[in-house]
């Protein structure tokens, strides 16, 4: 688009009074929203709030640079309490401050309308821990760095309720990629903006703003552990300034940390029993037979932002961003081979028992002449027993190598990297301009340690590579904001070009080969099976989108915005979503707001195309296929799945902004947002009839499916969410100090609707409504007094009730486990030596608060102690020391 200078009144009449009417709609139906664009249209929001002075000079009263936001809004110069949109801005101290230096304990920790769970046992989710806001989809709020759309990670959360229930399907953002000391301030637009960022917006957005000093230096280390004596933390961190030409800047963080494992379960009821008689020291964890804690990390992170001003006010910008970590967590107990008498039943990928007995099946001979037909030794594969008339029973041999049982290893190794390179510029006139580019890519290669392929027998290897998972993305943009002298119109426009790839890497031969014991023992690595050939590929899908923007005073009180935006994606078609926001200032001290917006979420690659398949073994001993195959897979279709739609959603919200003294802020949002067609994880048995179906289209051994679990994505229900959030901050000279009083409030209530027949089950809906605390607050003092400082941050988490899920009777809210609600004090105090050194000590959860005890009676006889769906975790009290130097 071309917008010329010399536009005429007539036409700015014309769109002012088209901003009257859609701000009077509006008004009318209690709205709300804002936002940008895929790409850099934040980018050049932040141009012109550093480079322009137009808007600035026009605005009733100034506000400071930390005040200053650039996120769901074009205009120059706004405060959160000045925007239309409720948007929270929290300063990189504040990030810093806290004991984990993981942005997705550092952000939820403040933010009481973010949650997040701890899994210790959930496949990739163990270490790759999705963030929710308002309890939606992860993958249903944006995440941006510096106005720049920022990756998903490669993991599709495919775990099964009650294990986090409201991520299940999700395709979300790696909060963990952060380092906390490369961050000037994040800010979370509290409110859908579609619109202006595209897709995965519904629920808001949260934008990372990088440091850009071009001097100084900040090196800090830390330690810490938990109450218990485990999880040991050890930090360092640096992150500095130099200058790029006259007055251009590249600012460098880097960060190492590494975190040992917890372990807060109870010992295996099964481990207990084998302990009982081999001894504790033979049972994996001492007994435990499995660890229910947090893995154990090592993480390196750095992040480069650089901006060079170029002849004119244009400048060149790029940022550039590194993660590499290692994971490593714990699996299932799987019982070892014991003698009868001891009445313990040994795990099945080690033994095949005759019926009623604990005593090893006589091996066929038909199986041992195949084994020797295929040129292989059945001493490999099975154990010799003179009593069995093929002279082999049904025992593997790599039983030996196991005499307390085995726990397998899960971890990956993750890499994450983004860059961005563009040119900005207008600053000094009436259009402000920003075009840029951006490629970045996450891996999760998972490994797997201390596991069998029970198919191999003895010549299975016991640590495997089951493949690898590896998103990529790259995008493009053109950002322009118009303004003029004589109007307090601002018009911006934009168009945006995105690609999304994603990969699925073959795992390992042995972590999928077929051993002539397959149909005995299982097939694949044990606890995770490796990638077969069928599963690996490559599928890329292209959206292109193109917005317009245009907010403006009406009149020194009343001010309003219209936006709208199409965007086409691969597969998904087109959709054509607005936005329509108005604030209403009554006095200097009280304004009211409003927005009501459209907006949408494309189905992602991963979610379109992941094979994850499971063999195991049926009583006939015939091997049986199962789990989550592509909507387009003939498993899938037989099934009745059909072809992805996209997400869509219509979000309302009001509120109210009031300032009764100069120290003192408050904010009041209700929202109410409506999803259509949100995706879930169908689940099915398959029947006679469908393997019927399958047979007719000739799909192989299709008998073998007869009686599997078969799950594919479908758009299977609806959300209605309603909520408010509530904010009170005041500021207060207290003796010769300062101190900060911030509160913060979350209520939110999901109804899901319109679910489709024979897609989720009772179990999942009534989890996705009750399992995150439908109330949450935090409470922080902040108080400063020379070299001193002090923070107290209290968190309130309300009750919670989940199903017994996988394990129930699919029947709540009888089989409902209640938990109440907990709160939590966190402390921190700090002193300034000189101008250099600085330390600090703290404690989270300083009073040792654990949640409830886990009601569930299966989890309890598989050693979980604690709520396991706690929103806090379950680890405790955790104490910790930092000293930073800035020179």
């Amino acid at each position: 688009m071309h917008i010329h200078a010399g536009i005429n009144v007539v036409l700015l009449r014309a769109i002012r009074a088209a901003l009257a009417a859609a701000a009077l709609v509006a008004c009318s139906v209690q709205a709300q929203d804002a936002g940008a664009s895929d790409s850099g249209q934040a980018q050049a929001g932040q141009a012109t709030a550093v480079q322009g002075s137009n808007h600035a000079a026009k605005a009733k009263s100034t506000t400071t640079l930390q005040e200053v936001v650039v996120t769901g809004t074009h205009r120059a110069g706004l405060s959160p309490t000045s925007s239309i949109s409720p948007i929270d801005a929290f300063s990189g101290s504040q990030i810093a401050k806290q004991s984990s230096a993981d942005l997705t304990d550092a952000l939820t920790n403040v933010v009481p309308s973010l949650t997040t769970q701890r899994f210790p046992i959930a496949d990739g989710t163990s270490f790759v821990r999705p963030v929710s806001l308002r309890n939606l989809s992860p993958d249903q709020t944006l995440v941006l760095v510096d106005g720049v759309r920022f990756h998903r990670s490669a993991l599709v959360n495919l775990q099964i309720d009650p294990l986090g229930t409201f991520n299940q399907g999700a395709q979300a953002v790696d909060f963990s990629v952060f380092p906390s000391n490369a961050i000037e301030r994040v800010e979370v637009l509290r409110d859908g903006a579609s619109v202006l960022y595209g897709s995965d917006a519904i629920a808001g957005v949260v934008n990372v703003i990088l440091k850009k000093a071009p001097s100084g230096v900040t090196v800090s280390a830390q330690t810490g552990q938990y109450g218990k004596g485990d999880g040991n933390l050890r930090r360092y961190d640096a992150d500095a300034g130099f200058p790029l030409g006259a007055d251009g800047f590249v600012h460098v963080s880097a960060e190492r940390e590494t975190t040992d494992p917890t372990s807060r379960g109870m010992p295996q009821a099964d481990a207990a029993a084998v302990a009982a008689v081999v001894g504790a020291d033979q049972v994996p964890y001492d007994g435990f037979g499995q660890r229910w804690g947090d893995p154990q990390t090592k993480t390196n992170k750095l992040f480069v932002n650089a901006g060079l001003p170029l002849a004119g006010d244009a400048q060149l910008y790029a940022t550039g961003s590194f993660m590499g970590k290692k994971v490593l967590s714990s699996f299932f107990y799987r019982n070892p081979v014991l003698p009868a008498q001891d009445g313990i039943s040994g795990r099945s990928t080690l033994v095949s028992y005759a019926d009623g007995t604990l005593t090893p099946a006589n091996a066929p001979q038909s199986l041992v002449d195949s084994i020797v037909a295929g040129g292989g030794d059945p001493a490999n594969y099975l154990t010799a027993n003179a009593a069995s008339p093929s002279g082999w029973v049904l025992l593997n041999p790599i039983y030996t190598q196991f005499p307390g049982g085995y726990s397998p290893l899960f971890g990956a190794d993750i890499s994450d990297h983004q860059l961005v390179g563009g040119v900005r510029g207008g600053g000094q006139g009436n259009l402000q301009w920003d075009v840029h580019y951006r490629t970045g890519s996450n891996e999760v290669d998972y490994q797997l340690k201390g596991s069998i392929n029970p198919s191999l027998g003895n010549l299975s290897p016991t640590n495997f590579h089951p493949g690898k998972l590896t998103q990529r993305e790259q995008g493009a943009g053109a950002d322009f904001v118009r303004s003029f002298d004589d109007s307090p119109l601002t018009l911006a426009f934009g168009a945006n070009w995105r690609q999304e790839t994603y990969i699925i890497h073959q795992g390992d031969a042995g972590s999928i080969e077929v051993g002539p014991t397959a149909s005995v023992f299982g097939v694949g690595s044990d606890a995770f099976q490796g990638f077969p050939a069928n599963a690996a590929g490559r599928f890329t899908q292209n959206s292109e989108a193109a917005y317009v923007d245009a907010e403006t005073n009406f009149t020194d009180q009343w001010s309003g915005a219209a936006a709208v935006r199409y965007e086409r994606a691969d597969n998904y078609g087109s959709k054509i979503v607005y936005k329509l926001s108005s604030r209403y200032a009554f006095t200097d001290a009280f304004a009211l707001r409003g927005t009501c917006n459209t907006g949408f979420r494309t189905p992602t690659p991963g979610q379109a195309n992941t094979l994850n398949v499971t063999t195991t073994a049926n009583a006939q001993g015939g091997l049986i296929p199962s789990g989550t195959y592509p909507v387009d897979n003939p498993v899938a279709r037989a099934l009745g799945s059909r072809p992805l739609k996209t997400e869509t959603s219509r979000s309302l919200s009001v509120g109210a902004v009031w300032t009764p003294l100069d120290n003192v802020t408050t904010t009041l949002d209700y929202y109410r947002i409506r999803i259509d067609d949100r995706i879930g994880l169908v689940s099915n048995s398959v029947t006679q009839a469908t393997v019927d179906q399958l047979a007719a289209g000739g799909y192989p051994n299709a008998q073998l499916l007869l009686g599997s679990d078969a799950s594919y994505f479908g758009n299977a229900f609806g959300s209605d969410i309603r909520g408010i959030d509530f904010v009170v901050d005041t500021r207060h000279q207290l003796g010769n100090g300062g101190l900060n009083i911030d509160f913060r409030y979350n209520q939110n209530k999901q109804n899901v609707v319109k679910v489709q027949p024979d897609t989720l089950n009772d179990d999942f809906v009534y989890d996705l409504e009750h399992q995150v605390p439908r109330s949450r607050s935090v409470l922080s003092f902040d108080y400063n007094l020379h070299r001193f400082e002090a923070i107290a941050r209290v968190n309130r988490y309300g009750s919670w009730s989940t199903t017994v899920g996988l394990f129930g009777s699919n029947n709540p809210p009888d089989d409902v486990n209640h938990y109440s609600g907990k709160t939590l004090l966190d402390l921190e105090a700090s002193y300034k030596f000189n101008d250099t050194f600085t330390v600090a000590i703290g404690g989270n959860n300083v009073f040792n608060t654990y949640p409830g005890k886990e009601q569930n009676a299966t989890l309890q006889f598989l050693g979980v102690k604690y709520a396991l769906t706690s929103p806090f975790g379950f680890n405790g009290a955790f104490w910790y020391a930092r000293v930073t130097a800035s020179f």
